[in-house]
């Protein structure tokens, strides 16, 4: 197992063999991941964020304006497709980063006029609990027989779900400190086990907690360059099954809830202060490159 400081993931057009659909299920027939979960996911509350190259990463719907996403997606987002429609970034509001950690909440205009979303307490654990991802990545590519499948690649992005079960501990990466949620892409758990991808950066993590569906973490990670491998075959070299990394809320729940709370005008003043207190680091690892002429 490893965690990368910076993943700089370069996706290959030529891997393809069907339009990217966004994070990658083990299922073949994939059409029931590209809509809202029947168990009653917050599927509406991830959107996908874009740049003047169009598609780049994932985020999820707060409330009050706020987005959540992943600290190192690029800061140039200018459009926030959400729920069916397009928002604007407000580029009035100084971007909330927290430290130690791949978060970071951006605003938009106008309001969606939904409900505030639940975010884990910590009276909740997160730990060893049948969790459902959601983002806006790219999809399968060539298969790896008996293995899993390459990342495709193109201009293509859908709304996507996947399960897995997390893990019983966090992983944190000794190079940055950020502390992770685990899931793995194990075959053996079901046909709507899911592995994040490029561009599922930023996206959500949720689980059940007595009825309601909290926020649990935001996509940020990856074992396998550019692959999704599940077979745990030991005679096969690499990681066996890949895992999915997710930077835990848990810690940040409070200060999270604290700035969406308020109304908007109060909420700036508070985020203004938040983000002058915790600045951020900028970092990239589950967003692929703008477009073609780019390297990251």
């Amino acid at each position: 197992m490893k965690i990368r400081a910076h993943l700089l993931f370069v996706l290959a057009a030529a891997a393809l063999t069907r339009p990217a659909l966004g994070l990658i299920v083990i299922n073949s027939d994939e059409s029931a991941n590209q809509v809202a979960p029947a168990s009653g996911e917050p599927f509406n509350y991830v959107a996908r964020l874009d740049n003047q190259f169009g598609a780049r990463a994932s985020g999820v719907y707060l409330g009050n304006h706020y987005i959540l996403t992943a600290n190192h997606v690029d800061n140039d987002i200018n459009n926030v497709f959400l729920n069916g429609t397009n928002y604007a970034v407000d580029t009035g509001f100084t971007p909330v980063t927290f430290p130690n950690s791949d978060l970071r909440i951006i605003r938009i205009l106008p309001d969606p006029g939904l409900p505030s979303l639940h975010l884990i307490s910590s009276a909740d654990s997160a730990f060893n609990q049948s969790a459902t991802m959601i983002g806006w990545g790219v999809g399968k590519g060539a298969a790896i027989p008996d293995q899993g499948w390459n990342w495709g690649d193109d201009s293509t992005r859908v709304e996507r779900w996947g399960t897995s079960v997390t893990l019983g501990s966090y992983k944190t990466d000794p190079v940055s400190g950020f502390t992770f949620l685990q899931t793995t892409f194990d075959i053996t758990m079901g046909v709507s086990t899911g592995q994040l991808t490029g561009g599922d950066s930023g996206g959500g993590l949720f689980e059940n907690f007595g009825g309601t569906w909290k926020l649990v973490g935001i996509n940020s990670d990856v074992d396998t360059d550019n692959a999704a491998l599940y077979d745990q075959s030991l005679a096969l070299s690499g990681f066996q099954p890949d895992h999915s990394y997710f930077q835990s809320i848990t810690q940040y729940a409070d200060q999270i809830n604290a700035l969406v709370a308020p109304e908007p005008a109060t909420g700036g003043l508070i985020a203004s202060g938040m983000a002058a207190a915790f600045g951020g680091s900028r970092r990239r690892r589950i967003a692929p490159p703008r477009d073609k002429r780019e390297t990251l």
